[in-house]
């Protein structure tokens, strides 16, 4: 039965990617969009099984949420009115602070609305894991082809190299491919983008809110601090192009004021919190145990550590892990990967600065810019496990690769939009 059902809904899936208007507009062929499509669902199964191995079952939190959201389907079924008041109850005395990881109502909302969502897939995969690859990956479908249609539709480049980066990037395609919070976070960030892209010229409707704010509300659930990354961008984007203001300066001034915030956080009463949290969060981290954990400078609550830090985390998020530290194969090729990305980057800088200033200045391409350095930055003050920040960072990737070779290989379109 489970065979013919994920036959099905494959089917169904593929019929949508090739008859949707969504996809038929972003001049991506319909075979490419279900090859591309089948290529996530068999890398999702294949992290499955890797996952699934007597050494990676027990810390693998994507059977775990599965194993729970099972139980959890039961209880929709049963009562769903108590199932959907759970999302809003606070187990806790107090809510806790906003960005802790453990004994928080918002540490505990990414588990609970995750496990809740893949609750009610089971009512239609009828409790089958490798159904719910399907369901993950379409939407994920939705995000890429967001991003991909963003770009096209404000630059002219090859759109096999836009595919290639978009789609195939490695560590993006793996840790965006299973039933995981990381590709629902890259894909609600970027219908957010292209969405948002939409209002700001003059597109807007009822149902492009209503997205917009359910892709942020699941930003918010999933990972709350990616909005400290993405709000401030989208601030920078609508103050460019709702007042045509030159858009290096506000966005220098944007990075400036945010930082400014953050390394001098707890300073004030009125903003401790904030540093006080990411403190909080980096010695959590530094109490659990692994095989890729590194050594990190020791981070206190006050201004003196916070800035001494802020080289070691740049350096730990673009970085590492090392390739002469890599403990295996696969880190090597990942070393590598990274490796090559910031070559890129590097590139893309040097050719802004002598021939393509031009396209640096699109709001587009600076929003994407400042979401990867604000995640990034908060991946290198936090993580201090080599194979967390691989999975962490791969999420940022897209934004941060494919604005560096729109600037080498691209150009702008004849067009005001912004």
């Amino acid at each position: 039965m489970f065979y013919l059902l994920f036959i099905f809904y494959f089917l169904l899936v593929s019929l949508l990617l090739s008859r949707n208007c969504f996809f038929k507009i972003s001049g991506i062929p319909s075979k490419i969009l279900i090859s591309l499509f089948s290529l996530k669902v068999i890398v999702g199964i294949l992290y499955s099984y890797y996952f699934s191995l007597p050494s990676q079952i027990e810390n693998a939190d994507t059977w775990n949420y599965f194993i729970d959201s099972r139980i959890e389907t039961d209880w929709l079924l049963n009562n769903p009115k108590a199932f959907f008041a759970d999302l809003f109850t606070n187990h806790y005395a107090t809510t806790g602070d906003f960005f802790t990881s453990s004994h928080s109502y918002w540490s505990d909302l990414k588990a609970t609305f995750f496990t809740k969502l893949l609750a009610v897939l089971n009512v239609f995969s009828f409790k089958n894991y490798y159904i719910n690859i399907l369901f993950f990956n379409a939407f994920f479908m939705v995000g890429c082809v967001a991003f991909y249609k963003l770009i096209k539709e404000n630059f002219t480049i090859n759109k096999w190299l836009l595919i290639i980066t978009i789609f195939l990037t490695p560590s993006f395609l793996f840790w965006c491919s299973a039933i995981h919070k990381d590709g629902l976070v890259f894909s609600s960030t970027a219908i957010s983008l292209y969405i948002f892209y939409k209002i700001l010229n003059n597109n807007i409707s009822v149902k492009r809110v209503i997205i917009l704010v359910a892709c942020l509300v699941t930003i918010f659930a999933l990972r709350n601090y990616y909005l400290l990354a993405i709000v401030p961008a989208l601030v920078g984007w609508f103050l460019v192009s709702k007042f045509k203001m030159k858009s290096r300066l506000v966005f220098s001034i944007l990075i400036a004021v945010c930082l400014g915030i953050f390394l001098f956080s707890t300073a004030t009463n009125v903003t401790s919190g904030i540093g006080n949290s990411i403190v909080t969060k980096h010695n959590e981290f530094l109490s659990l145990d692994g095989n890729t954990k590194f050594k990190t400078p020791q981070l206190e609550s006050n201004t003196k550590s916070i800035i001494s830090y802020f080289p070691f985390a740049l350096q730990a998020s673009l970085f590492r892990p090392f390739i002469l530290n890599t403990k295996s194969k696969a880190e090597f090729c990942i070393s590598i990967e990274n490796y090559f990305f910031i070559i890129i980057l590097i590139v893309s800088i040097v050719f802004a600065a002598k021939k393509n200033s031009e396209i640096l200045n699109n709001p587009i391409i600076l929003t994407c810019f400042v979401i990867s350095f604000f995640l990034l930055l908060f991946i290198g003050y936090t993580v201090c496990f080599d194979a967390a920040i691989i999975r962490y960072r791969s999420v940022s990737f897209p934004f941060l690769i494919v604005p560096s070779l729109v600037i080498i290989f691209g150009k702008m379109k004849n067009t005001k939009k912004l």
